[in-house]
Order: structure tokens, then C-alpha cells, then sequence
């Protein structure tokens, strides 16, 4: 019996051992998908191809309210074209004088997040969104000069939904340069829904199209269901996501051009004699040179009530460039200030912007 035993002793043992490495390992698992694990390496690996030359210029609800305003830990499966800034020992939170919810601030030349909040947690993007609305039309239009004939789908829903609109008509046929001016400058769905259906056929088929960019850039959080901007909680991104889409469009020679414009003038047609004049959101807020060392070259404006006020913007500060990402401010006004005093106080060196004055 006792010889029985001891044959059996090592099988004992190994069955042990075996056991306890996989309790450690489940363990292990466990950690890995902690909810509150913030950081996450995204493709650290993949080649940074924006930076380099210039690019070429050539609904069904997926989460709930709820899982909107969880933190994004979900890391790219495929490698990206996009190569995401890392924190320092001297980058920074945004504190409460910024009256944002999700914040970041990127020195792109140096590919470091300067300043940050919230910016890996889900967000409603409002109408940044047509900033990659912009990147997929301007990637697949062969002539600008081509012309568009808008129909009353272009125009009515979004009349009925009091979306922004840069002004066209039903039986106008303003050029696809024209309609990617009014999409940006005034923010016009009108333009947009006209710029997807000339592209793909459809906004369904535009907005695959997105999906399908964000996913070569290596977006870890970013699902788009139209291409407006329009509420919807399958539509989301994070500030860390469109500052990434901003620095993808900045470095196309003719997406760059069309998000630092400020007026823009279509010329005259049956349904607008005198034409159509578009003044950028942005720059009517804003001259761009208030703050000392600091210029701020173009941007996006967005607001839902649900996304609250958005502003992102990209500026030249002492001979480098950066991109700031402001989402979830109770004014526009508020986001229009505290943009030039994180430039000034956290990448300038200078002082916040004075907001005595009072606006409406």
C-alpha cells in the first residue's frame, strides 16, 4: 500500500502545480480586462506616415447611453497609419478653469500630449465629424469642378431637424468644391448629405466609407453612423480620436486649405442671384492672433445638446505645431476662450485669455 502511494505522490503533485499556474493565469486574465485600466498601446510599432510628405488628395445603435461615457480600452487590430503622442513626466491635466469634459493638446512635431483630460473616454463628436467626412470626399474626388445637382433629400430633413446649412437648393448645382467649403465653413449638412451621395451613392455607403478610413488610420474608438454629426449614440469617437483625424487632415494639402479658410463665395445661380457667401464658424468666433506667439490656422466647430459645444483647432507656436481638442463645454463662448488660454498658458508660456467681456 505504502509503495501505491508514493508511485502516486508525483501525479499528485504535477495535477497540483498545474492547478495553482492556472489560477495564476486566470488571475492574470482578470487584470488585463480591469475596466479601470486606463493606458493602452496602440500600435506603438506602426510607421507614422502622416507626418512625412503630403497625402495624397486623390443606424443601427451599437451602444447605449451609458457605454457612451465608459473608458475606450479597445486597441487597434490592424496597424495603423497613424502614430498616437505619448504622455511625458511633464504633461498635464486640464484643471477646472477649462469648462471641457474631454480635452487634449498635442505638440505634433514632437508627437507629445502636452495637456489632457478624459481624452480616451468615449464622446458625441456633433459636426468634428465632418472633418473625416472631409478626408474620405477629398481621397476620392477626381474633379473638383465637378458639379452636384441638389435635390430636395439634401435639404428638407435636415431643415426639419435644425441642423446647420450652408444655404443651398433644391435644383442648384454648386461644384464639389463649393459643397466642401459650405460642409466646413458653415458647418452646412446640406452640403454634406450632397458630398456623400455624389461620392458613394448614398449616405449609408459614404459612411462605410468612413468607417472603413478610420480603421485603416487605426482609430481605436471612433464608429460613425452618418456623416453630420447628427445624434446618435452608435456615433461616437473620443477627443483623443479627432485630434488624430485633425492631424490626418492637416497634413492634406487641400483638406488643410479648405479648415483654415475664413469666407469662401459661390457664385450666383437662379435660386441665389447674388450668390452664397460662407464665413467659417471658427473665425467668426475668433481672429486666431489674439493670444502673443500664438496662431491659431483653422479648425472645426460642433454642438448637439447631448455632445454639448466642440472645438478643435490646430496652431503655430514657437515655430512648432499643435492640435487642441476641446468637447463638452456649457458655452460656445467658454470653448472659444479657454481654446486660447490652454495655447497660450500651456504651450506659449503666456497668459490665460481675459473673458470679462461679455457675450451672449
Amino acid at each position: 500500500m505504502d509503495k501505491e502511494k508514493k508511485k502516486a505522490l508525483p501525479f499528485r503533485l504535477l495535477r497540483a502545480g498545474a492547478a495553482a499556474i492556472l489560477v495564476v493565469l486566470i488571475a492574470y486574465g482578470i487584470s488585463l480586462n480591469d475596466p479601470g485600466q486606463l493606458e493602452i498601446n496602440r500600435a506603438a510599432t506602426a510607421p507614422n506616415t502622416v507626418g512625412a510628405a503630403e497625402l495624397s488628395c486623390t443606424s443601427a445603435e451599437q451602444t447605449t447611453s451609458a457605454a457612451v461615457s465608459e473608458t475606450t480600452q479597445k486597441q487597434p487590430e490592424t496597424m495603423s497609419v497613424l502614430k498616437y503622442p505619448e504622455k511625458n513626466k511633464d504633461t498635464v491635466v486640464f484643471g477646472k478653469e477649462y469648462d471641457v469634459k474631454n480635452a487634449v493638446l498635442i505638440n505634433v512635431d514632437d508627437n507629445i500630449v502636452t495637456a489632457a483630460k478624459d481624452e480616451r473616454m468615449r464622446m458625441y463628436p456633433a459636426s468634428l465629424t465632418k472633418v473625416m467626412t472631409l478626408i474620405v470626399a477629398v481621397e476620392n474626388i477626381e474633379d473638383m469642378q465637378d458639379t452636384v445637382l441638389i435635390t430636395d433629400s439634401m435639404v428638407t430633413p435636415y431643415v426639419e431637424q435644425d441642423a446647420s446649412l450652408a444655404g443651398f437648393l433644391p435644383g442648384e448645382t454648386p461644384s464639389v468644391k463649393d459643397l466642401l467649403y459650405g460642409m466646413i465653413l458653415t458647418s452646412g449638412a446640406d452640403a454634406a448629405s450632397a458630398v456623400a451621395e455624389y461620392v458613394a451613392g448614398s449616405e449609408e455607403k459614404f459612411v462605410a466609407l468612413m468607417n472603413e478610413k478610420g480603421r485603416e488610420m487605426g482609430l481605436y474608438a471612433t464608429h460613425f453612423t452618418n456623416v453630420v454629426g447628427l445624434h446618435d449614440s452608435g456615433h461616437y469617437s473620443t477627443a483623443e480620436d479627432m485630434a488624430m483625424i485633425l492631424e490626418y487632415a492637416v497634413n492634406n494639402k487641400a483638406c488643410r486649405k479648405i479648415l483654415s479658410t475664413e469666407d469662401y463665395k459661390v457664385k450666383k445661380t437662379e435660386q441665389h442671384p447674388d450668390g452664397l457667401s460662407f464665413k467659417s464658424t471658427l473665425f467668426s468666433r475668433m481672429y486666431g492672433d489674439e493670444m502673443p506667439n500664438v496662431r491659431i490656422i483653422g479648425g472645426k466647430t460642433g454642438y448637439t445638446d447631448k455632445a454639448g459645444n466642440c472645438l478643435e483647432t490646430f496652431a503655430e507656436i514657437g515655430g512648432q505645431t499643435y492640435i487642441l481638442v476641446f468637447c463638452g463645454s456649457s458655452t460656445k463662448w467658454n470653448i472659444v476662450y479657454d481654446t486660447l488660454s490652454a495655447y497660450s498658458v500651456l504651450a506659449a508660456g503666456g497668459d490665460p485669455y481675459d473673458s470679462s467681456r461679455s457675450h451672449s
